[in-house]
């Protein structure tokens, strides 16, 4: 048995370095990141939350703080390692944020909470991503290195800088495989569908999830709670868009603690 002083192998402030816990939060938001990202993208968020809600930025293994941890490239083992952090935090009413690769995580999540008679989100809000039953990307992970590299370049989400620093991109090529393994999981043979409203949001110019793809996502969901936002720019949005991102996110938020549909 653990003895009290023996610290916990999945200590909370791992997963959510960035919290600032309020006393009594109307709704907590969780942001997944996308491929390559960092809770660190989420940083200026908070301030921008409407009233009561409190920002729970996810750090996944193999990256800043946690880049010595080997990175996670399977899915439901993924979401068996969040389950028991997130557990202590669903007693209060939540929502999932999820870029790309974080999409997938957070759908993943929602699922496994409902097969699970678990608490479940207020809602979705899925950005730059298509759904898993429209998947018709290739498996890129499995890709030779330079192959890799070269289809990195191609998503625009990894500095060039780092492209070129030899040492460092082999110490961040084996977190980038594994993400881009999350974002390309297949979907399972019975997949779950939702009864939770879903925001799908992306850019007319995203060369890599077209926005008609969007619509698809509402094949998730029996919620009548379903909208779709198009933003300008490409695939990463959130950098070009973020104070209209923004926007949407506290719309969404302030609409589902209400109950309004």
């Amino acid at each position: 048995m653990r003895s009290a002083n023996t610290p916990s192998p999945n200590p909370p402030d791992r997963w959510f370095p960035t919290r600032k816990p309020l006393p009594e939060p109307r709704l907590r938001l969780f942001c997944f990141p996308f491929a390559g990202g960092s809770a660190a993208i989420y940083n200026n968020w908070a301030a921008a939350m409407p009233p009561g809600v409190e920002l729970c930025a996810v750090q996944l293994p193999g990256r800043e703080r946690r880049l010595m941890e080997k990175p996670i490239d399977n899915l439901p083992a993924l979401v068996e390692a969040l389950l028991p952090v997130l557990a202590p935090l669903l007693d209060r009413p939540f929502a999932f944020f999820g870029y790309s690769m974080g999409s997938r995580i957070s759908l993943e999540v929602t699922r496994r909470l409902h097969v699970r008679n678990g608490p479940m989100p207020r809602g979705l809000m899925l950005a730059a991503a298509g759904p898993p039953r429209a998947n018709d990307r290739q498996p890129v992970h499995h890709l030779p290195e330079a192959e890799f590299i070269a289809h990195l370049r191609k998503y625009d989400g990894t500095p060039e800088e780092i492209l070129q620093h030899r040492e460092l991109l082999e110490l961040l090529l084996p977190t980038l495989r594994a993400d881009f393994a999350l974002a390309w999981w297949e979907n399972g043979n019975h997949p779950v569908k939702l009864d939770v409203p879903i925001s799908a949001m992306g850019a007319v110019n995203d060369g890599h999830v077209p926005v008609e793809k969007l619509e698809t996502w509402r094949e998730e969901t029996t919620s009548p709670d379903f909208r779709v936002r198009h933003f300008e720019g490409g695939h990463f949005f959130i950098r070009q868009q973020q104070d209209a991102l923004l926007a949407a996110v506290r719309e969404d938020l302030t609409r589902w603690m209400s109950g309004s549909p």
